[in-house]
């Protein structure tokens, strides 16, 4: 048997056999090499994290139904592909159309959405606006990127309406690419799946092995109807509702004793309660139906006060900025300013308990460097951790960790336990599945819904705590409308 000295030894003394030869053997030896350092990190008798264990085998265990999705591929109804891709292509044109005649009475010249030295040449050149700087990895560059678009959108009125144009071109666009991408040749859309792809243990997607697919998890909802069900199956989405937000709640319950956020989350209706807590002055009625009546009534341009409390205080959980609530939902940061003073950062605030679970964060990092779930999914933060950006990742990181967890544990319990449902996708918060469409659809919704159960318990007050699910079935993919009668709707269980 061949044996060498990897340290010392020549590639001009070798054959190439013997090249390749030790080729193989030093991959194998580095791959033995990483398994003991592997078994000497998650020895239970050796190391203090046993959970760091757990975690590394369940994340092997999802390569099973991750790779049955892979394999199984979603139905597309081509016809409706083709449909789909035509309505794209007259959106984009009617659009473009708009756009070079604005172009041509501004400049003279046509606009092209895409190309970033074309676009400098008119915002910065012909229209004079300053130009935007932005910093990626540390290399400063001139940018017209979708930030940078957004930016001369709020600041200059006589940009917008090609800003408009544009970013809908480029939205257009994307969808447009997604719809032609190769499928197999069976009329599937498969997708790879990367289960460590993101540090909270959500998997990322992207086209499949063979180059055909694409990102399942990034499909816009006006064009999900082209994937369907196989025949004589109905397709079904169960999702957790409000699942972030419940577990914002129960982790700042568990911290601090205060269940006032989580007892928000689990009222009749999550972003209302917000509402009457964060208005009081509005004549409220303590009627659940009427208070989300009185909640869907514009708050500012088009947005209602319910609207508000949803999306603000999703930003606001994670210590989001008046000034980024005000950009990202296009309001005024004094309005930005008053909600968040109302929902949690003022003297006379709904939810205070809020800003000390930003704190408890920002103190395990800064102290430890690390942050562990409830789930016992550990991570480290090696960037600065005085740096706002480094505290909101950590922020984030534990309530969306722990919803991914919940999500790909209750996805590995159906893939186990009721393989009469057919994978297909998995989205942040939900997964999506096939059943034959008969007589047992309603008693394996109910023992799929068992698998989706994951209860929670305070240790200190012996609370228990657990996410409800949403179901929804229908033949495709996209919600149900007069114009897709066969999509997505409630599903009426049976007890």
């Amino acid at each position: 048997m061949l044996s060498v000295q990897s340290s010392t030894f020549d590639l001009r003394q070798h054959t190439e056999f013997e090249i390749h030869q030790i080729y193989c053997g030093l991959d194998n030896a580095l791959t033995h090499e990483s398994l003991s350092a592997e078994y000497e990190l998650f020895d239970s008798n050796t190391n203090p994290r046993p959970h760091a264990r757990h975690i590394y085998n369940f994340e092997r265990a999802l390569q099973a139904p991750y790779m049955d999705i892979m394999l199984r591929g979603f139905a597309v109804d081509v016809e409706a592909r083709w449909r789909a891709c035509t309505l794209l292509k007259e959106k984009i044109d009617r659009i473009n159309t708009n756009l070079q005649r604005m172009s041509e009475a501004a400049w003279g010249q046509p606009l092209i959405p895409r190309s970033n030295k074309n676009l400098r040449d008119f915002f910065f050149g012909a229209m004079k606006f300053p130009e935007i700087i932005t910093s990626k990895k540390g290399v400063k560059k001139v940018s017209l990127d979708r930030t940078a678009l957004e930016k001369l959108y709020d600041n200059y009125l006589y940009a917008r309406p090609f800003v408009s144009h544009i970013l809908a071109i480029r939205d257009l666009s994307k969808q447009l690419e997604v719809m032609e991408t190769e499928v197999d040749a069976d009329f599937r859309f498969r997708s790879s799946y990367n289960i460590a792809g993101t540090e909270s243990g959500r998997p990322s997607s992207s086209e499949s092995s063979l180059g055909t697919g694409g990102n399942a998890q990034n499909i816009a909802p006006g064009l999900r109807h082209v994937f369907i069900a196989d025949p004589g199956y109905r397709l079904f989405v169960i999702d957790f509702e409000q699942s972030e937000a419940r577990d914002v709640g129960f982790i700042i319950g568990c911290l601090f004793s205060d269940w006032s956020y989580l007892d928000a989350c689990e009222s009749f209706d999550l972003h209302t309660s917000n509402a009457k807590l964060v208005w009081p002055e509005l004549p409220w009625t303590n009627d659940p139906t009427g208070d989300k009546a009185l909640a869907g009534r514009s708050f500012y341009r088009d947005f209602t006060y319910r609207d508000m409390a949803k999306r603000g205080s999703h930003l606001t959980n994670y210590m989001g900025t008046p000034f980024t609530m005000g950009r990202h939902l296009k309001i005024p940061q004094k309005v930005a300013q008053e909600f968040q003073d109302r929902y949690c950062r003022g003297p006379d605030a709904a939810f205070p308990c809020i800003p000390l679970y930003w704190q408890w964060a920002i103190e395990q990092i800064q102290t430890n460097y690390k942050i562990v779930t409830p789930f016992g999914r550990e991570r480290h933060f090696f960037g600065d951790t005085h740096d706002d950006t480094t505290a909101r990742e950590a922020i984030a990181f534990v309530p969306q960790s722990t919803t991914s967890d919940r999500t790909n544990l209750g996805f590995w319990r159906t893939w186990k336990y009721v393989p009469e449902a057919r994978l297909l996708a998995q989205g942040y918060d939900s997964i999506t599945f096939e059943l034959l469409d008969d007589h047992r659809v309603n008693d394996k919704i109910h023992e799929i819904m068992e698998c989706l159960r994951t209860r929670m318990t305070d240790p200190k007050s012996g609370r228990t705590f657990e996410v409800p699910v949403d179901v929804k079935a229908g033949y495709n993919w996209g919600y149900a409308s007069k114009t897709n009668p066969k999509g997505l709707s409630k599903f009426e269980l049976r007890s």
